[in-house]
């Protein structure tokens, strides 16, 4: 939806990992969570995506529990990979933008090269070099179908290729759900710029992302595209507590159960951040200053039990949002 300078959204990420660590508890409840954040005056709730590598609920299932137990909050992706063929991945997306009434973004990313990020495109079929071309032309192809409304769509290109393809439904919004990148490559954020809907990276630092988001916006203006045609946005991992002492702990934990890896090495990839709600307003305060109107939060819990994340929700919700509220005017 069209923003104005002074618009600010903020969203959490679902935890999706609960899935595989609470077996068949966690994803019965992800409808009433979805309720509870929007009653908690959260504005957008995300779902990302790894079904091999760090195996979780498939994003776009968790985001259609969450939209029919919502009315006021979007739904985005954050982010899918390139893994879907092109027309199943049109029909999903048209589909559940029709169950939330238009309230989809959809958040994309060629996924971090490592080897178990390989070996998860390998068993999909998908060649790992060829993941950012076929990923152009996946959007191109459901950008075509969603603007044909039901007429045959032809597409030839070096991946994908189509033959009088008709798609029904079409997406409730007329021009289909947002599409946001999460790359920060130079190449894509030239393409971000002149054709795509958003960016969502996940910027170290506030100066990071405000080099990035420059570089959008001089193409976006090159491409002669109006300022609210491209949404500044940024994935963040953010753990509010007592003292950031307290938080970095919290962060030591989240991020050593979930990637198996230390937190200095984490933070030279992710955007993290942990001290009492006033430091942490005041960190993401930098990348409100440098352009970025949708703040997309993950929240790090000691466990990756479901009761931590409400927790965590809550004293967010209490503490942080009303600092962030007052930081655009």
């Amino acid at each position: 939806m069209p923003q104005t300078p002074t618009d600010l959204r903020i969203g959490v990420v679902l935890p999706g990992r609960e899935s595989v660590v609470e077996q068949n508890h966690y994803p019965r409840h992800l409808g009433e969570l979805g309720q509870l954040i929007e009653q908690l005056g959260y504005d957008s709730i995300w779902a990302g995506e790894s079904p091999l590598a760090r195996s979780r609920m498939n994003p776009l299932l968790a985001l259609t529990a969450a939209a029919t137990t919502t009315e006021r909050v979007q739904l985005g992706t954050a982010v899918l990979l390139p893994l879907r063929p092109p027309v199943h991945l049109a029909h999903e997306l048209a589909c559940l933008d029709r169950i939330s009434g238009g309230r989809l973004i959809t958040g994309l990313g060629s996924g971090f090269s490592s080897p178990a990020t390989q070996a998860e495109f390998a068993a999909y079929g998908v060649p790992f070099k060829e993941r950012v071309g076929r990923m152009r032309e996946t959007l191109e192809i459901c950008r075509a179908l969603w603007a044909a409304a039901g007429e045959p769509v032809s597409y030839d290109g070096s991946h994908y290729r189509l033959t009088d393809v008709a798609l029904l439904p079409v997406p409730d919004q007329p021009a289909g759900p947002p599409l946001w990148m999460a790359h920060s490559g130079e190449k894509m954020l030239e393409r971000t710029g002149q054709i795509y809907d958003g960016w969502m990276p996940t910027s170290t630092t506030a100066a990071h992302y405000e080099k990035g988001w420059l570089r959008v916006q001089e193409a976006r203006e090159a491409a002669g595209r109006a300022e609210s045609e491209v949404t500044g946005a940024v994935y963040l991992s953010v753990a509010v507590d007592e003292s950031a002492e307290k938080a970095e702990e919290t962060l030591k934990a989240y991020f050593g159960a979930y990637y198996r890896l230390d937190l200095p090495t984490m933070r030279t990839t992710q955007g993290i951040f942990g001290g009492t709600a006033e430091q942490v307003a005041e960190w993401l305060g930098g990348y409100i200053e440098a352009g970025a109107r949708h703040i997309v939060l993950r929240l790090p819990t000691a466990d990756l039990h479901e009761p931590s994340y409400r927790a965590a929700l809550e004293r967010t919700s209490e503490e942080l949002l009303p600092l962030l509220r007052g930081a655009v005017r």
